[in-house]
């Protein structure tokens, strides 16, 4: 609507008073002056000149405050219009019809979402099958979230930093403190060179390619003998601390080259020994921390992430669909709701149509009351001036057929017609609608909502099977007709 007029929001309508109308024709000096020579005559019968000017400026008034109350209710008019044309039969009618429509589109749309992660899913899990086959493994990945991977190195580590910091107690001049400030060391590279073992070179050595053994063997060779000697050489340091508390520790490299094995001390021995068991309890870990063959943990999260978003859409469905489609359903009665609505529209328009009005008259009274005090003023003035007698008609009133007897605003019947109409049309649309869609009303309230959504959800899952079937067909048939191509 362009606009809405209401009794509140009206500008108010321009008066004028006696004394601006007399000023303008300066009444009484034009009946004093026109005494002076007996006129008008005492015979006259038609009013004098300032008389005249009197009658056609307040004509004119009338014409101007008349023509600017038109103007307006001519603009409620155009409002009224526009309002009978947004609540017309035709359109709620259309919007009824369209919310069985609406409800099997927002089915169509949600279902294809979950028929494209069913296929997903499928296509997923058909390659994880195919990776098992092709790499001949016949049990599922169990890989472990990072924080027990971390909890549990953990503990080897405090272990081994305890137990280490006891043995290099005796041949540290600090004592206890560092003795496992050094034992922390160590147990930390134990650690993660054991780790790192399990978790990179032995998972390669059992991959199905042999490809993968020329690097994968080496290695992991090399990891273990790398994992021996340091801690060979973690038992020769000790020992030489032992032996001379400012020895270098340049000199364990060239015991270690000489005598690699010539450890005496049971507590050093013990050092070595503690050491090859932590990093291979690490090595273990590290072998089954993202599952133990390489490839296979990423394959096997691919599809069961597609299956848990199918799981994940299949619950949104019923989450927030349901609700989606009851809102719909709802929609139906909106006809209800914007009938009211019209209806107070309507009354707020005929109220500002009342007071436009009602103002119009206030100003043909005010008008009416102006014109006779200025001719009251002129014939006063003129009456104790002359000496001839006045004439008669100085006894009525100076008539003006428009203010005196002022014909209705034909703007604001019209108004009153349109509101009357529209008022009556928008009272008796709601049975006329529910009469007219009695079948269709009852088939949309009857929709088994919640029915609706579960079937969705197998028809969708029935399709994105379908779909994936079809894929596998057509790549069958492409690779036939590849195999069968001359070459």
């Amino acid at each position: 609507m362009r606009h809405e007029l209401d009794a509140g929001a009206q500008p108010g309508l321009a008066t004028v008073s006696a004394y601006q109308l007399s000023q303008g024709l300066q009444a009484g000096a034009h009946g004093a002056r026109d005494a002076l020579n007996n006129y008008p005559p005492a015979n006259a019968a038609s009013p004098s000149q300032t008389e005249a000017n009197l009658r056609a400026r307040v004509a004119g008034l009338h014409d101007a405050v008349r023509q600017e109350v038109s103007k307006r209710l001519d603009l409620i008019a155009g409002d009224v219009m526009a309002l009978r044309e947004h609540v017309v039969e035709e359109r709620y009618v259309a919007q009824l019809r369209s919310v069985e429509t609406g409800i099997r589109g927002a089915l169509a749309q949600q279902g294809g979402r979950l028929e494209r992660l069913v296929h997903d899913a499928l296509k997923a899990r058909r390659e994880y099958v195919y990776f098992n086959y092709a790499n001949r493994l016949s049990s599922d990945p169990r890989p472990e979230p990072a924080a027990v991977i971390l909890a549990w190195l953990t503990v080897p580590l405090v272990i081994e930093s305890l137990l280490n910091g006891l043995f290099f107690a005796d041949a540290s001049e600090f004592g206890l403190v560092g003795g496992t400030a050094t034992a922390t060391i160590i147990s930390g590279v134990n650690v993660a060179l054991g780790f790192l073992l399990g978790l990179w070179p032995a998972r390669y050595c059992r991959h199905v390619r042999a490809s993968h053994l020329f690097w994968a063997l080496p290695v992991y060779a090399g990891l273990i003998a790398l994992l021996l000697l340091f801690n060979l050489a973690v038992g020769h340091y000790r020992e030489l601390l032992l032996a001379d508390p400012d020895a270098a520790s340049y000199r364990v490299l060239s015991r270690l080259v000489a005598e690699p094995f010539a450890i005496q001390d049971l507590k050093s021995l013990s050092l070595v020994l503690i050491g090859c068991i932590i990093a291979s309890l690490s090595a273990r870990k590290g072998f089954g921390a993202v599952g133990s063959y390489p490839g296979q943990a990423a394959a096997y999260r691919h599809w069961r992430e597609r299956c848990d978003a199918v799981e994940a859409e299949k619950s949104r469905l019923d989450a927030d669909l349901t609700p989606e489609l009851e809102a719909l359903r709802r929609s139906s009665d909106g006809y209800r709701d914007a009938c009211v609505a019209a209806l107070l529209k309507l009354q707020k328009l005929r109220a500002a149509a009342e007071a436009l009005r009602e103002q119009y008259e206030s100003r043909l009274s005010q008008l009416r009351a102006a014109r006779d005090a200025v001719a009251s003023e002129y014939r006063d003035a003129n009456f104790m001036v002359r000496t001839d007698m006045p004439p008669a008609y100085f006894s009525r009133r100076l008539a003006l057929s428009d203010i005196d007897g002022p014909v209705e605003l034909s703007a604001y019947d019209n108004v009153a017609r349109l509101i009357g109409d529209i008022e009556h049309q928008l009272q008796q649309m709601p049975a006329l609608i529910e009469a007219k869609l009695k079948d269709q009303l009852a088939l949309v309230n009857g929709l088994d909502l919640i029915g609706e959504v579960e079937r969705l959800k197998l028809r969708s899952m029935e399709a994105g099977r379908a779909a994936f079937l079809q894929d596998e067909a057509e790549r069958r048939d492409a690779a036939a007709a590849f195999a069968a191509t001359a070459r």
